[in-house]
């Protein structure tokens, strides 16, 4: 087995036929400290591998998940080695897999905060000053932009600092962190957008993308962990559908968020 590392990646080409986790270790050390928010390994070259050998990636996870806010996902992966990575269940059930390691990037680069914006926009003198934070849902269709407007005369009674949250719901069968390339690209453009109109409204803000396997527990675990003082959600009713759905979610994240909700109603073209 040969490893390679550059950037944010590892390669292993070769037979991987025990756990090779001792010899891979500094590797992804060094990788994390370049890198804290994650390390993609490259799969392609592996020609051969036992379930000893798949073992290798249970003790990366494990070693990769001690470090706060990090992520591992492998990329590339042929089909053989994937028959047997997914034939151990510690590893089936916890290993994110992306199709190639451009992938596997974007989905790493996506879920990076913003830690030092928030830090910035409060010393800025433009921006207005604030006690408190609201969350404001985004779910990447028409009715954000109500969800905006709303959440721009919120902020105006009650100066606020805005998490602007999309989730990201993994269906239960895919590890939580799994790359989801639409799914995040929808995200991206939907933050970017949001993002814009918190600028030019001077309202400090902050991006999340989270994952999460429901929205109502995902929702409530972002407010208890900024401590919000309101929810913000929009749902379109631009067809019976997304009205049904929305109405749906309303009620279950009503049952679970604990903070006082603010449900906005998409407009329509009647």
């Amino acid at each position: 087995m040969i490893i390679e590392s550059y950037g944010d990646v590892i390669v292993l080409t070769g037979a991987l036929r025990s756990n090779f986790w001792e010899t891979i270790h500094t590797a992804i050390s060094l990788t994390l400290k370049r890198h804290p928010t994650g390390v993609i390994i490259d799969c392609s070259g592996i020609t051969e591998i036992t379930e000893a050998g798949a073992e290798t990636f249970h003790d990366a996870i494990e070693y990769v998940n001690e470090h706060d806010r990090a992520r591992i996902v492998v990329a590339a992966v042929p089909p053989a080695v994937l028959e047997v990575l997914r034939s151990v269940p510690e590893v089936r059930s916890q290993l994110p897999i992306a199709a190639t390691v451009e992938d596997a990037r974007r989905s790493l680069d996506l879920l990076v905060t913003d830690e030092n914006e928030p830090r910035k926009k409060r010393k800025d003198p433009e921006h207005r000053e604030y006690n408190r934070t609201v969350v404001a849902v985004l779910s990447g269709d028409e009715s954000d932009q109500d969800l905006l407007e709303v959440t721009d005369e919120i902020v105006n009674n009650m100066p606020a600092k805005v998490v602007l949250l999309y989730p990201i719901i993994v269906p239960r069968n895919l590890p939580l962190q799994s790359p989801m390339p639409e799914v995040e690209s929808t995200a991206v453009k939907t933050i970017e957008m949001a993002k814009a109109h918190m600028l030019k409204t001077k309202t400090a803000h902050e991006a999340r993308v989270e994952h999460g396997r429901d929205y109502p527990s995902l929702i409530q675990s972002i407010v208890e962990e900024v401590d919000a003082a309101r929810v913000i959600f929009a749902f379109s009713r631009r067809s019976p559908e997304k009205m049904e759905e929305g109405l749906r979610l309303v009620g279950a994240i009503m049952h679970k968020v604990t903070r006082p909700i603010v449900i906005v109603r998409g407009r329509t073209d009647a």
